[in-house]
């Protein structure tokens, strides 16, 4: 047998023995109030501040495993999405990419261990989005990629990559629930899937998210002239999530033998938008519960925004 085949050995065995799986790129809850939209025409610039704190690992009867330091994950980038007129199908058309992106302390499975200093990550591009729009709801698809940008190596403990390359698909609806369009609810499903890690045979399995949640807006009005024009929208509301995997993770003939693992979550978000000017600021916090074989903790995202419509 090979020195990588026994690290690889090695690595499954440690996270059957610590209750946890490897983790994917799609992080829950970077998605919440109208997640089945899209942005009106134009080109958005965003600079997403994602926090996510633990120090549990789950085993698979929901009983913390172990004593382990708490972790603070930190997640920085600058996103550019771009929506159209341009119809595909009937489908409005959108695009976005990630292409600055850092994170401190990456998690990627059982170890906590984690390094404690930002460094470059994995780049999301995401060259596909369609919504088809109607007045009671919209729903949408999009296609995404990760690429592995980021440094992994097989026992690697400055890590900030995943090693990997991953598909990501989703599709989802925001249905409004009043004529005014002021209370809605959605709902945006994705599915993982990954390639083998650089120069191993580790694969992580198919995982399964669900994003959504039920807000209300709320709409400030100012005459401009002889025309009513929103100069400030305030969206409110509870949001959730869920993750689980779908397959086993794998290394070569060598199948993980835990309950594949899962978490919930439920929370809440507010978004400010000021049409006029362009900005717009987003808060979402979700604290996880019911995790079986992996972290739970809580989640925040801080999101500014700079639309030019």
């Amino acid at each position: 047998m090979t020195c990588a085949a026994l690290l690889t050995v090695a690595s499954l065995t440690i996270a059957n023995t610590t209750a946890a799986q490897l983790k994917g790129h799609y992080v829950p809850g970077f998605t919440g109030l109208q997640n089945g939209s899209m942005a009106p025409p134009g080109i958005t610039v965003a600079v997403p501040w994602y926090f996510y704190t633990t120090d549990q690992i789950k085993d698979e009867n929901g009983n913390t495993a172990g004593v382990n330091p708490r972790v603070n994950v930190s997640f920085a980038g600058l996103a550019v999405s771009w929506s159209t007129n341009y119809k595909i199908g009937g489908a409005r058309y959108g695009a976005s990419i990630v292409p600055v992106a850092f994170i401190k302390s990456r998690i990627e499975g059982n170890n906590l261990d984690v390094p404690d200093s930002f460094s470059f990550t994995d780049i999301e591009v995401d060259p596909l989005s369609l919504v088809w729009e109607s007045k009671q709801a919209d729903f949408i698809f999009n296609y995404a990629f990760f690429a592995p940008t980021g440094k992994w190596e097989l026992g690697g403990r400055d890590n900030a990559g995943l090693g990997m390359w991953s598909n990501l698909f989703q599709t989802g609806t925001t249905v409004r629930l009043d004529s005014e369009g002021e209370w809605t609810v959605s709902l945006l499903g994705s599915y993982e899937i990954h390639s083998k890690k650089k120069n191993t045979n580790i694969e992580v399995g198919d995982i399964a998210t669900f994003e959504g949640g039920i807000g209300k807006t709320f709409v400030k009005v100012a005459m401009m002239g002889n025309n009513p024009v929103p100069t400030r929208i305030l969206n409110l509301g509870i949001v959730s999530y869920g993750q689980l995997k779908m397959t086993d993770d794998k290394a070569g003939p060598i199948t993980s033998q835990l309950t594949r693992d899962r978490v919930l979550a439920v929370g809440g978000e507010g978004d400010l938008i000021l049409p006029l000017s362009g900005w717009v600021v987003g808060l979402r916090i979700e604290p996880e519960f019911s995790a079986r074989n992996r972290t739970e903790g809580w989640m925040s995202l801080l999101t500014i925004a700079y639309s030019l419509q």
